[in-house]
């Protein structure tokens, strides 16, 4: 009998691993790849400073991160929605103990640091918040004013404490995630124009007013303000606020079509592109010069790869929850996306915010390959496995 239950689990465990995406984990543990030979390239200068093991870092966060994806891919995901509310309880206050004791870094307070490990809350609170709403949209069959209303409150709440590190990057984010599970999740189409039209309306603000009329916008920091204004113009201040997209402009465009080859960008070498940052929020700004336009490329097209692969498995699975959850995750990584790359190349202000599995960041590395596992899992246990 024990023979004949060993051997039954062992079937299971096969057809689960069968059911996995394979191309999503090839591409996404390439795309990693390529990003630990970035981050050593965006630190190459350093010559023993700070940053001189941040490669080494992210190789062993890579390792760990795989583990992660694995053990939630053979998980069914439908154990994480139950407890949803939890997680996202944990992580509000986690982003509460953050303001209060966390390690600044780039002028945000947005670590907790643990001994030798920093943790960031804010990118855990964007997988419990896919959780909770896949939750709440199986739970409330409004799909009008009242379900609005509920993610509207429930994105808020994560919002305003990010905003509060100051970390409009990261608060921008947590937008689209919502918009994906909306969309997928069946509200009403009027209800769906309202966040295209208020993004609209926000951007012609900041030109006619933060930018013409020297306007504020309420809740941003006065560096914040800046920076909106530099992104119209660089040249009000090209040493100051201008000086990080001026050099990363010049960086991307110097790279040509094949780009000037590994560990042989100068605006990354020379520190041109502040060190700082060059390794982690302006790591597409190293592909650029060093990759060409053709690495560049090739970037986008994996991230984008990755984003349709989440949309098939929410698109395939036969439960709500599951397609919720694979459409949140692509949600977060379009938003990562094109709010990183967008900043890089002058198409949005910028602002600190890591391209999935290329920048530099351990907790951040970990929440995408963890995601891939939830999609996984969605992929495996979305349908019945017969």
């Amino acid at each position: 009998m024990k023979l004949w239950k060993d051997s039954s689990q062992l079937v299971l465990l096969y057809r689960k691993i069968l059911r996995m995406d394979w191309l999503l984990v090839l591409v996404v543990v390439a795309l990693s790849g390529f990003g630990v030979a970035v981050v050593y390239s965006a630190t190459y200068s350093e010559g023993g400073g700070l940053y001189r093991n941040a490669h080494l870092a992210q190789m062993a966060w890579l390792m760990g991160g795989l583990a992660v994806l694995l053990v939630l891919s053979l998980t069914d995901y439908r154990v994480w929605v139950r407890w949803s509310w939890v997680f996202f309880l944990v992580s509000l206050v986690l982003l509460v103990v953050v303001l209060k004791v966390g390690t600044v870094v780039n002028g945000a307070r947005s670590w907790l640091r643990l001994g030798p490990v920093s943790l960031e809350p804010a990118e855990l609170a964007k997988v419990s918040f896919i959780l909770l709403l896949a939750w709440l949209f199986q739970r409330v069959k409004d799909r009008g004013l009242l379900m609005s209303l509920l993610v509207l409150a429930l994105t808020a709440l994560p919002v305003a404490l990010v905003l509060k590190q100051p970390a409009l990057g990261s608060a921008s984010v947590f937008f689209p995630i919502g918009y994906a599970v909306c969309l997928v999740g069946g509200l009403k189409k009027r209800y769906l124009l309202l966040p295209p039209l208020s993004a609209a309306s926000a951007g012609a603000y900041a030109f006619f007013g933060v930018y013409q009329r020297g306007w504020v916008i309420p809740g941003l920091k006065p560096y914040q303000l800046t920076r909106i204004r530099t992104f119209f113009d660089p040249n009000l201040d090209p040493l100051g606020a201008g000086w990080t997209i001026n050099q990363s402009l010049i960086a991307i465009g110097s790279g040509g079509l094949w780009g000037k080859g590994f560990l042989h960008g100068e605006q990354n070498i020379y520190g041109f592109l502040p060190k700082k940052i060059a390794y982690n929020d302006f790591i597409f700004s190293v592909v650029g010069e060093e990759w060409g336009f053709v690495g560049a490329s090739a970037v986008v097209v994996a991230e984008c790869i990755i984003l349709l692969l989440c949309l098939r498995a929410a698109w395939v699975s036969q439960d709500l929850a599951g397609s919720l959850i694979a459409a949140g995750i692509a949600g977060m990584f379009f938003g990562h996306m094109v709010v990183n790359i967008g900043m890089t190349i002058g198409l949005l202000p910028v602002t600190g915010i890591p391209l999935p599995f290329v920048s530099y960041g351990g907790t951040f590395l970990v929440i995408c390959l963890g995601a891939i596992g939830l999609v996984q899992s969605v992929c495996v246990h979305g349908r019945p496995l017969r």
